[in-house]
Parts: structure tokens; C-alpha cells; sequence
């Protein structure tokens, strides 16, 4: 059997790296074999474990809320929550529910605070903006390469982030690229350039990452910066 055939259709995010990295030039020689999946799996599914003991108690704390509770406390929850839907969006297997039940529990809390702020033009205002910011930053949570770069355990570190970035479709690349200020924008340009040197052109994987870094330099042109 071939080892592609042995990956996850939901991996989560150890599995979700040796994906990018199996039989693709951008990591250069990297060696993967069954028990390295196998691994991976096992420590995306402990972690999963681990996330739904936390998100039960979590669940608990935010259905027991009483209506006179301090609105630290009612903050404090509402940011947990946010958290949460970070966290479960690199998780591995299908948590669609579980972000479901997220936003159901987030809009019960905002409802709390629709009718705190009554009347007051700034207190709306501000959670207008809130509700518009957490909605923006929920859809780019959908793209997982996007929420294993924003994970604050991220496995994608330094060393990996442009191969990983390259090695993604075009959509997310875009969506990912507009995270960074123009600096690093330039500076993930001029990475990919010289990652790309070298490399085998007629490879499939070696083509797309030229088209994202492509993306990447018409982004840039669009915002008035210059690649070089």
C-alpha cells in the first residue's frame, strides 16, 4: 500500500505537516514511513481528548452563568470560548458540532451584552466591530494551515513556514500572506525565491509553489510594495 493512501481524510495537525511534507521537494529529503503517521495520529487523537475534557468543563461554566454574574467573569468565559474555536479547528476528525456549539454559546453571551449596552451609541459600536472581527477571524480559522500558524503551540515553526506556505492552494495563501505586515511579507517572498532555486521545475509541487509565490508578489504589487 502506498504510505499517501495511509493518511487521515481529518488529520490534525502533526499529521497535517507530515502531509505537506510527504514526497515534496520543498522540505527537501524527508523521510516519512507508516509508524511516523501512526505516531502523529495518536498524538493528534490524545489531543483531542484532551481538548473535550476541557471544553465540557468550559460548556459547564458557561451554561451555569447567572444573569447577575460579574461581567469580568462573563469576559473572561467569552474569551475562553474564542480560544476554544481556535483550538478546535486544528483538531483532528470532523469538530463542525463542536464549533457549532461554540458559536451558539458565544451568541447567547453577546445577547447578554446586546442588552448591557442598551441604548449607548459606543457600546454598540463596539460590538459591532467584536462581532464583525470574530466572524473574519472564524472564517480564516476554516483554512487549516491558517489555524496551525495561529495555534500558539504551532508546530510550523520558522524553518517550515514558507515550504508549508508555498505547499498550500492558492486561496489560502492569499488569506494567510495578508496576516503578515509588509516586512515579512517581503521577507517570505524573498525566502520562497531562494527555496525555489535549484529545484526540479517540471515537479508538480515545485510548479505550484512557483504560482503561490507568484500570488504572492501580485499581493504585494497590489499594496504598492516591489518584490525583489
Amino acid at each position: 500500500m502506498s504510505i499517501e493512501l495511509l493518511f487521515s481524510k481529518k488529520p490534525g495537525s502533526r499529521e497535517r505537516l507530515l502531509r505537506r511534507q510527504f514526497n515534496n521537494p520543498l522540505f527537501g529529503e524527508t523521510s516519512i514511513e507508516p509508524f511516523d503517521i501512526q505516531d502523529a495520529r495518536r498524538e493528534d487523537a490524545a489531543e483531542v481528548e484532551m481538548f473535550m475534557q476541557e471544553f465540557r468543563d468550559l460548556v459547564k461554566q458557561v451554561t451555569e452563568l447567572e444573569p447577575s454574574a460579574d461581567v469580568e467573569l462573563v469576559l473572561k468565559l467569552k474569551e475562553s470560548l474564542d480560544k476554544t474555536y481556535e483550538m478546535s479547528a486544528g483538531l483532528a476528525g470532523d469538530q463542525a458540532e463542536i464549533r457549532e456549539m461554540i458559536k451558539r454559546l458565544l451568541s447567547m453571551m453577546m445577547q447578554s451584552m446586546w442588552k448591557a449596552v442598551a441604548n449607548d451609541a459606543t457600546g454598540i459600536s463596539k460590538l459591532e466591530m467584536e462581532e464583525q472581527a470574530r466572524q473574519a477571524h472564524f472564517a480564516l480559522l476554516e483554512h487549516p494551515f491558517i489555524a496551525d500558524l495561529l495555534s500558539p503551540e504551532s508546530l510550523i515553526d520558522e524553518a517550515l513556514m514558507v515550504p508549508c506556505l508555498l505547499s498550500e492552494p492558492a486561496e489560502t495563501v492569499i488569506l494567510a500572506v495578508q496576516l503578515f505586515d509588509p516586512q515579512q511579507q517581503l521577507m517570505v517572498y524573498q525566502q520562497g525565491v531562494e527555496l525555489l532555486k535549484g529545484l526540479d521545475e517540471t515537479n508538480e509541487r515545485v510548479l505550484n509553489a512557483q504560482q503561490r509565490l507568484q500570488d504572492i508578489a501580485n499581493l504585494m504589487q497590489a499594496t504598492n510594495q516591489q518584490p525583489v
